[in-house]
Order: structure tokens, then C-alpha cells, then sequence
């Protein structure tokens, strides 16, 4: 699929909330859909999105889709099956053509804003002018009354944009303005994208490795899931403290299953010194000496006894307290030696 982060050979459909995957299904070109339920009114891909949505641990919630798998009788069977469904949309057969005509021939010229709508086997289809005309399906939606519209805060388009002459008139001279789009828009934005986060944090700490055999992509594609799910829960349950970034986790995690290694509980250490303590060319002036509220043992000194003591080596000297520290990184660090170089050098010795 071009311009898309998988590169494998396979398809994979999943559904995913902020990054979660709780379900999949894949497709290849040799054997095409896994095997599924087909009904007699849906397409493939239908049938395929009708098999994900029913395996949720719950009912009465709305998907957000891709416009790749939207019809009218999809949504028709979803809400039959208790789901709320959304979606933007490309003309096709079942939708109304004189919608998807004013997005032929009227994209730029309906003033921002307008609004027009049509209803479909009990499926609100509508054409919405913004920047350009979109247009979409949903089950859950309704556009004829004043409390069908939210307030919401938009920016004005740069003089550069395309398309947004439209939608320039409207701000005047103001760079942000509270303007009225229907909840049906609003909704769409705030929650579509689940599954575009989960393959953003795959495709940058991706597993995968050029193989022969057909099924390891699958393999990794299997392990990269459940590595970004075990981070998305970590994210909830964190409260309290601050969170690990995405690649202190990896790293963590990397150290808690290899944690027999003498490599991994070194790197776990290293991962304890903090993230921000590597000296940046464009933040250096950010780190400077800092009077602490209170005395405390120097985050060097302290991460060099725990590698010597963990490779077995001669504990030598015992790690000093200190009332001063890094503004920036807000840990204690001794003031003669150097503690302060070495804990903001990249080249950590193990």
C-alpha cells in the first residue's frame, strides 16, 4: 500500500482505540480475507469490519472507520448489531449522487460552512463545505436542529493553503475564532485515528527483519502489538508519577524479559540515569548549576557503584551527597570531579 508504513506483503485490518489494538484480521493477495462470517448483503471488506466490530468486549460504542470499508448497508447492519458508526466517505452507488456531485463540480465555490444532508435506509449522508467538501456517513447523527452544532476554536488557513480562501473570509482579521461545526465534524476529529497511532509507534521501533519464510512478518508484526498495547496500558495506569517515554519503556521492557543478561541490567541502569540528561546543541544553555531545596546523593556517583557492584568489581569510594545539581535534568550531581561531565556525556561506559 503506498505511503503506508507496512511493507511486509500482508494487509493487516485491526481496530484500535488511542493505539490499542484489541482485534485483527489480515489479507494476502495469494489467499486472500481469513476466514470470516460472509453476509449476503455486505462486501469483503463489510463483512470483514461486521467480524471486528463483534468482537469488542462490548456493545452500544461507535467505530470510527476508514473510507476504504464504508457503505450504507454496512452501517445499516451495524447498527442492527448495536454500534454507532462514522465515517467520511467517497461517492459510490448507494450514496446520493447530487451530494457527490457538489463535490465534483461545487467543491469550491458553497460559502463555508454549508450544510446539506439526505437520509438513506435510516443513514445520514451528508456533503459539509470546509476547506473543500467532505462527505459522510453516520448512524448515530442528526443535523436539523441548533443543538446538533458545537462551538469550537478553529485557525484561520496561511495565505499558502489551497483551498482555504473558503473558509479566510470568515476569520476577518482574527487568527483564531469560535466557529459552529456540526458535531458530526467534531466527533470524527477528536476520535478517528486509533489504528494510524498504533502503526506510528510501530513503524518507529519496528522489529521486523528481511526473511524467506512468509509468516515472519506476521511473527513481528505480532510481537511490535504486543510491545505498543503493553505501553498504551502502562500510559492509563500511570497517575500518580511521571510516565517513561515510549523508548525509555522499550528499553525497560527489553532489560525486564533479557533480565538474566549482564548487558540488559547494565542498560536498565543507564535507562535510571534519566532522559534528558544528554547535553543538545540547541538546549545547552539550559544546563547550569542549581542550589537544591535539599541535600541529595549524586546521580553519577550512585549509577557508578550500582555497575561495579553488579559486575563484580571492587566498590571504591562510597557515592557523595550534594546540595547542588543540573537545573535541567533536576538531579544532584557533585560538584568537584567529574560527575557533571560524565553524567551528561554521551558515551556511557558500561
Amino acid at each position: 500500500m503506498p505511503k503506508k508504513p507496512i511493507k511486509q506483503g500482508y494487509k493487516i485490518y485491526g481496530i484500535a482505540d488511542h493505539g490499542y489494538i484489541y482485534n485483527w484480521m489480515w489479507s494476502s493477495r495469494e489467499k486472500g480475507y481469513q476466514d470470516m462470517v460472509l453476509r449476503p448483503t455486505l462486501t469483503p471488506t463489510g463483512c470483514l469490519v461486521r467480524s471486528l466490530a463483534l468482537s469488542l468486549p462490548r456493545r452500544f460504542v461507535t467505530i470510527y472507520l476508514d473510507n476504504y470499508f464504508i457503505s450504507v448497508p454496512l452501517f445499516v447492519e451495524l447498527r442492527a448489531c448495536n454500534f454507532g458508526a462514522v465515517s467520511t466517505t467517497r461517492p459510490y452507488k448507494e450514496f446520493p449522487q447530487y451530494l457527490a456531485e457538489l463535490k465534483n463540480r461545487f467543491a469550491l465555490k458553497l460559502e463555508w460552512n454549508t450544510l446539506l444532508a439526505a437520509v438513506v435506509q435510516g443513514i445520514l449522508c451528508l456533503a459539509w463545505q470546509d476547506n473543500n467538501i467532505v462527505l459522510g456517513l453516520s448512524n448515530i447523527h442528526i443535523v436539523d436542529k441548533a443543538e446538533d452544532f458545537r462551538e469550537k476554536a478553529r485557525r484561520r488557513p496561511v495565505k499558502t493553503s489551497i483551498n482555504g480562501r473558503i473558509i479566510r473570509k470568515v476569520f476577518g482579521s482574527d487568527y483564531v475564532k469560535d466557529l459552529q461545526i456540526p458535531y458530526f465534524i467534531d466527533d470524527y476529529n477528536q476520535y478517528m485515528g486509533g489504528v494510524d497511532l498504533a502503526n506510528q509507534f510501530r513503524e518507529v521501533y519496528e522489529t521486523h527483519k528481511p526473511t524467506f519464510r512468509n509468516w515472519w512478518p506476521l511473527l513481528y508484526w505480532l510481537i511490535d502489538v504486543a510491545c505498543i498495547n503493553a505501553y498504551r496500558l502502562y500510559r492509563l495506569s500511570i497517575v500518580s508519577q511521571r510516565p517513561l517515554t515510549h523508548l525509555q519503556f522499550r528499553t525497560e521492557l527489553y532489560c525486564k524479559l533479557l533480565s538474566y543478561s549482564e548487558k540488559a541490567k547494565l542498560q536498565s541502569l543507564r535507562v535510571q540515569l534519566g532522559g534528558k540528561r544528554v547535553f543538545n546543541p540547541d538546549v545547552l544553555h539550559l544546563h547550569y548549576w542549581k542550589k537544591r531545596p535539599k541535600q541529595g546523593t549524586c546521580a553519577w556517583c550512585s549509577y557508578r557503584l550500582k555497575c561495579e557492584k553488579l559486575l563484580n568489581r571492587g566498590i571504591k569510594g562510597v557515592a557523595k551527597r550534594s546540595v547542588t545539581g543540573c537545573s535541567f535534568c533536576d538531579v544532584p550531581l557533585c560538584r568537584e570531579g567529574d560527575c557533571w561531565t560524565r553524567y551528561h556525556s554521551n558515551d556511557v561506559p558500561y
